[in-house]
């Protein structure tokens, strides 16, 4: 399926009920934070919390689902699944995450890939979790939790703003790296997530690259992370 079918999907798939629904996954500390924000700029929104062992101090009228975070968002992410946004609140990097998972579902070999010493220095502040994935900034300061990301300067410095993070890691372009970058959008201030299409859009560029060396990024206008990977049929 194309890009385009894919939106089409989407839109006739649309959900029946009007009522948003949001999907976060992870239940600790970031994910009771998250509830606690969009229930303030969204009361309207029902709001679903995945994890194994969910805090319990998550509201009493939250829906919980005890489960692992990605194995239950592989399972129950479908292309006309009734969720409107997703948080994801888990230590982990959900959306290479669940592309692996996709892809080893539907018999490819996958395999993570280096990210190599001469592209390390393209990213803002680079600091590696292992040698295919590293988190990456503008800030080399603790920004505030409650930042409303404007478009024009930041919060803590009060400095005119560069060219938003996201937008800049779909540049690096070395070798014959490919970056694919997912936008984490404000849902509330401090919380970030997407929406669904733009990850099944994500999937099917990165599934239209077979046998390319990808770096498999989400960000926002100052933090990212990024994994490299390449699969095959």
């Amino acid at each position: 399926m194309t890009v385009d079918g894919i939106e089409m999907t989407l839109k006739q798939g649309g959900t029946v009920s009007s009522r948003q629904k949001c999907w976060v996954l992870g239940g600790g500390r970031f994910g009771r934070r998250a509830v606690e924000l969009l229930r303030k700029s969204e009361p309207d929104t029902e709001i679903v919390v995945i994890d194994r062992l969910p805090d319990r101090d998550l509201p009493i009228d939250i829906e919980i689902v005890c489960a692992d975070g990605v194995e239950w968002f592989t399972e129950n992410f479908s292309p006309t699944a009734r969720v409107n946004k997703i948080v994801p609140a888990l230590p982990i990097h959900l959306a290479a995450d669940w592309i692996i998972r996709k892809f080893t579902n539907e018999q490819r070999i996958v395999r993570s890939v280096e990210i190599p010493d001469e592209l390390i220095h393209h990213f803002p502040h680079p600091v590696l979790l292992s040698p295919s994935r590293l988190v990456t900034s503008y800030a080399d300061f603790l920004c505030p939790s409650n930042c409303s990301e404007p478009d024009d300067f930041c919060t803590y410095t009060k400095k005119p703003r560069p060219l938003q993070l996201d937008r800049l890691l779909e540049t690096i372009m070395i070798a014959d790296f490919v970056p694919l970058i997912l936008t984490s959008r404000q849902f509330a201030p401090g919380v970030g997530g997407f929406y669904p299409e733009d990850l099944w859009i994500l999937l099917e560029k990165a599934r239209l690259l077979s046998g390319s060396h990808l770096l498999i990024g989400t960000a926002c206008k100052c933090h990212g992370i990024v994994d490299g990977l390449r699969h095959n049929m």
